[in-house]
């Protein structure tokens, strides 16, 4: 493809304000991405979820604005599948588990 004569290389997926972009428009490789990304997040407080000084409720509060902002950053964009949220909930129900120390 050329713009203004110069050549412009295609590319099938980019990183773009912290989002996944592809070409195709489909949104799974960003929500696999942050799922990713949030998981790292929720494994580096690790401690910090087992520290039993601190109660739920501040607990709960670091969750939402460390780990959930992570999550979910850019959705107001996507457009997401059942699949998709159902991989997001079940992040979530695996993270608030471990925030509780509620084991299977």
């Amino acid at each position: 493809m050329l713009i203004d004569g110069v050549p412009v290389e295609g590319v099938e997926e980019f990183i773009y304000l912290g989002s996944k972009q592809s070409s195709n428009g489909y949104c799974r490789p960003d929500v696999l991405r942050r799922t990713g990304l949030a998981c790292s997040v929720m494994n580096s407080l690790q401690r910090l979820w087992k520290c039993s000084s601190l109660n739920i409720s501040t607990k709960v509060h670091l969750y939402q604005a460390l780990v959930m902002s992570v999550l979910l950053s850019g959705t107001e964009t996507r457009t997401l599948l059942a699949t998709d949220m159902k991989t997001l909930e079940a992040l979530h129900m695996r993270c608030q588990r471990q925030i509780l120390d509620i084991r299977w």
